[in-house]
């Protein structure tokens, strides 16, 4: 009858098992040892995912913070921030306060963002992002010679990351028209301000309007430039009327004042 009973044949079968057990192996003890690392797993899961939970938003925010920084720098421009993930494993204690975020360090494409909380548990930590920020530059849209003046028709806007560039860079076609190549400019080559100088205001040879300021008083001539210059510039210039070279200060286009 008892043998029938399949609950009462796993009961037998379990106290069997405990008597025919190996006797240098404690049973009970077997079991505690488990259930401590059952228990031990489920809890460093726990704290594991917790981690997981405040580095993500550890990482929204410095994105965040990066990606406001660029675009206040360079408005109307296209940003895009891949920030590296934080150590799973590096546990730091919820804030009480918003986090302080700095930016103290960007070399080219890569930013390194310094992370601060105050309290309940004072903790600061580094964390490090790439940048791209595209925006739309001046570049060559044709060759330009050395010593030649820029027309509107050399250049064209092309969206460029900015982040490789050094500086200098121009978002303005009219920033441009009227200055001259100071080197030779490949097409799509992007402008810069090392490439470029004030075109001559008046060059070697050429008819100037001289004018003679005394006091009130203007006399306006006509000579010839004696060299190249640009505005603001002195150049020497002989007066066609009496052969006298003369000194000025060029005032515009072809225009020389002499003071």
């Amino acid at each position: 009858m008892i043998a029938s009973n399949p609950e009462v044949r796993v009961v037998l079968s379990y106290r069997k098992a405990l008597l025919l057990q190996d006797p240098s192996v404690n049973f009970f003890k077997s079991i505690s040892v488990g259930v401590l690392l059952a228990t031990f797993l489920v809890t460093h899961g726990r704290t594991l995912q917790a981690n997981e939970r405040l580095n993500s938003d550890i990482e929204i925010q410095v994105e965040s913070t990066i990606r406001r920084h660029f675009e206040t720098r360079v408005p109307d421009s296209r940003v895009n921030v891949t920030v590296n993930p934080i150590n799973r494993t590096l546990s730091l204690t919820p804030c009480d306060t918003p986090l302080q975020i700095e930016l103290p360090f960007s070399t080219g494409e890569r930013v390194t963002a310094k992370v601060s909380c105050a309290t309940p548990r004072p903790w600061s930590l580094f964390v490090t992002a790439r940048v791209q920020q595209f925006a739309s530059v001046v570049i060559a849209r044709r060759p330009i010679s050395r010593d030649s003046r820029i027309g509107g028709d050399a250049l064209a806007l092309s969206e460029q990351n900015i982040t490789r560039l050094s500086g200098g860079y121009y978002t303005r076609l009219q920033d441009i028209v009227g200055k001259s190549a100071r080197i030779p400019i490949d097409n799509g080559d992007i402008i810069t301000a090392r490439m470029l100088e004030a075109s001559l205001a008046v060059r070697r040879g050429d008819r100037v309007t001289l004018e003679v300021r005394k006091g009130a008083l203007l006399i306006r001539t006509t000579g010839t430039a004696l060299q190249d210059a640009r505005l603001n510039e002195q150049v020497d210039v002989e007066n066609q009327s009496s052969g006298r070279q003369v000194r000025g200060t060029v005032t515009a286009p072809g225009v020389v004042t002499v003071r």
